[in-house]
C-alpha cells in the first residue's frame, strides 16, 4: 500500500507522519503501528456497523429471538469493542 509506505518511510526518516484512515476500513484490519509508527491514535465518532446490510440484521434477529439481546445494546457494544 503506497500510503502506508510513504507514512514509514517519513516515521523512519525523523520527519514524522499523520496517518487518516476509516475505522472498519481496509488500514483497520491486520496493520500493526507499533514503535515510533504508532505514538497516538484520534479517533472521530464511534464506529458502527452498517446496519443496512443483511448479514448484520439476520444477526440482530438471531441474536434477539435466541439470547434476548436488544439491537442496540449489540451494536453499541460492537461499535466500543472496534474502538479499543
Amino acid at each position: 500500500m503506497l500510503a502506508l509506505d510513504n507514512y514509514r518511510r517519513a516515521c523512519d526518516c525523523g520527519r514524522g507522519a499523520v496517518f487518516l484512515s476509516v475505522a472498519r476500513g481496509k488500514v483497520a484490519e491486520g496493520i500493526d503501528f507499533d514503535r515510533h509508527y504508532g505514538r497516538l491514535a484520534i479517533m472521530f465518532g464511534i464506529p458502527f456497523q452498517y446496519t443496512l446490510s443483511r448479514i448484520l440484521l439476520a444477526r440482530l434477529e438471531y441474536l434477539r429471538e435466541t439470547f434476548q439481546i436488544k439491537e442496540g445494546d449489540f451494536l453499541t457494544f460492537d461499535a466500543l469493542r472496534q474502538a479499543a
